[in-house]
């Protein structure tokens, strides 16, 4: 089974930021948005797991969600992956108790290592908008970003919780199931 941790945003969220993929999807890109109910910040990617790992990945779960405060995040910019130069994902940033968040997903890491999963190098909280898949109107959409980055609507949101996540890969994009839900008491 293929599984993510990812932390939910609220309907709030999903509506502003399907309203800004609509007003960029107007420019005719070539992007591949993500679906609105697949809006989502990823904590950590574990990829492929076997079917006996999957308990003690709840559990590992359960105590990083013990050891971590709620917070509060708000969104930030509009940016792109790797960069403006190459954009390849479109995103929106979060700014707030950002050392909260880094935390809950040092916590995760910590539980999940001890299970052979790696650290994450450099975590980036973020919600990804599309995939961008070649040039074609490419300098207008990176125009158009920062644009609207100028004017992010903040839109606050509590964390009070993550997921376990199950990826279904399908041709039409991908299915998410949620696995687990796990409240942070912290």
């Amino acid at each position: 089974m293929r599984l993510f941790v990812a932390i939910p945003v609220p309907e709030e969220i999903k509506k502003y930021a399907y309203s800004l993929r609509s007003e960029l999807d107007a420019l005719a890109a070539d992007v591949k948005w993500v679906e609105y109910e697949n809006y989502h910040l990823t904590l950590k990617f574990l990829g492929d797991v076997g079917d006996d790992k999957l308990e003690k990945i709840r559990y590992g779960l359960i105590c990083a969600a013990e050891s971590s405060p709620p917070f509060t995040l708000k969104l930030s910019h509009l940016g792109f992956f790797p960069n403006h130069h190459r954009p390849r994902v479109l995103w929106i940033g979060v700014k707030g108790e950002m050392e909260k968040a880094y935390f809950l997903g040092d916590r995760v890491d910590a539980y999940l290592e001890e299970l052979g999963f790696d650290r994450e190098e450099k975590r980036t909280f973020h919600l990804t908008l599309g995939r961008i898949r070649s040039d074609l109107n490419q300098d207008k959409l990176v125009k158009k970003v920062y644009e609207l980055s100028r004017n992010i609507e903040e839109h606050p949101f509590t964390v009070s919780n993550f997921l376990l996540m199950e990826s279904f890969l399908h041709a039409g994009g991908p299915i998410y199931k949620v696995d687990s839900s796990f409240t942070l008491n912290g």
